[in-house]
């Protein structure tokens, strides 16, 4: 047969990719996209720890200076009407509600829209002063993911003259 130059048959060239390869591609593509989502779901849960973290600092400290401005002693009372609260007093989960302590008027509210574990060392509501004090020092909220396998936690402690700080974990140490 007579070949023009530019246009050679190939008689042995294969086109395409055996089975072997493609599962063998696939399989690897599954592994990495299981990896990148068990990540992307420890991300997701982070960062909900991290946001009630920061709602409840923002919410304390706006107390504080609520209190200040008008000279009366207010509570932060914990939510009890959402479907992954506990019985426990000190289960926080829901959220919590700032009110005057004399005449129980609302002041604000901050409900939690993710299940996760949010705990108060006391059992009672928490008085802030009208000199804006927090409470004791010692006392801490302890926020975590309800799922157990990413041990996800920050803890928010009051230190000596109602200073707020936060770490991770579980402890004010």
């Amino acid at each position: 047969m007579q070949t023009l130059g530019f246009f050679t048959p190939h008689e042995s060239a294969s086109h395409g990719f055996t089975l072997v390869e493609l599962l063998l591609c696939l399989g690897l593509m599954a592994g990495i996209a299981a990896f990148a989502l068990l990540n992307w779901q420890r991300v997701q849960e982070r960062s909900r720890v991290e946001a009630a973290r920061d709602q409840l600092i923002n919410d304390l400290q706006s107390a504080r200076m609520r209190a200040l401005q008008h000279g009366e002693t207010l509570q932060l009372v914990r939510l009890r009407d959402c479907t992954w609260a506990t019985s426990a007093e000190s289960d926080w989960s829901c959220g919590w509600e700032l009110h005057t302590k004399a005449t129980q008027t609302v002041l604000q509210t901050s409900q939690l829209s993710t299940p996760l574990q949010v705990t108060f060392a006391k059992s009672t509501p928490l008085d802030i002063n009208p000199r804006g004090d927090l409470g004791t020092v010692g006392e801490r909220w302890v926020i975590k993911s309800r799922q157990t396998a990413f041990n996800i936690a920050s803890t928010l402690c009051l230190s000596s003259a109602s200073r707020l700080r936060w770490q991770s974990g579980e402890s004010c140490s």
